[in-house]
């Protein structure tokens, strides 16, 4: 599922919903994970790749999964949920999975997905979950 983007493509890249690293916790420095999503800008309709990611900044991941929340009417997912097996990257402090999508027409707009991850340090383990918007600027 390689998409096919020009050299001069440019990459967006956003972390959490307000352009910095987003968190389990609403506290600032000290949270337990971060989240991040970065798309290809593809210059016109077709296939392009958003990789997503999560890291642990204490403790570590022991499960982790991403699925597509929401997008915009003219982006389509190719897949709605990537599970742990589908990582590019599968480490005790970090997952990483690049998701395929199409745009169907030039223009901007939002893609959210949600990762939710289980969280060990010591011997307790704890759920935590985040969802991560980016925008993807088609043919511009």
């Amino acid at each position: 599922m390689a998409a096919v983007v020009s050299a001069r493509a440019a990459l967006v890249v956003v972390m959490g919903a307000i352009a910095v690293p987003s968190s389990v916790r609403a506290s600032g420095s000290d949270a337990p994970i971060r989240t991040s999503i970065l798309c290809e800008a593809p210059p016109g309709p077709g296939r392009f790749r958003c990789d997503v990611e999560v890291r642990a900044t204490e403790g570590q991941l022991s499960w982790a999964d991403v699925e597509v929340a929401r997008v915009d009417d003219f982006i389509l997912p190719l897949r709605g949920r990537l599970g742990p097996r589908d990582a590019s990257a599968h480490d005790p402090d970090i997952y990483r999975w690049s998701l395929g999508f199409v745009a169907r027409d030039r223009g901007a707009g939002a893609i959210t997905v949600r990762v939710r991850a289980v969280l060990c340090h010591d011997d307790a383990c704890a759920p935590v979950q985040r969802e991560v918007s980016g925008r993807v600027v088609v043919g511009r």
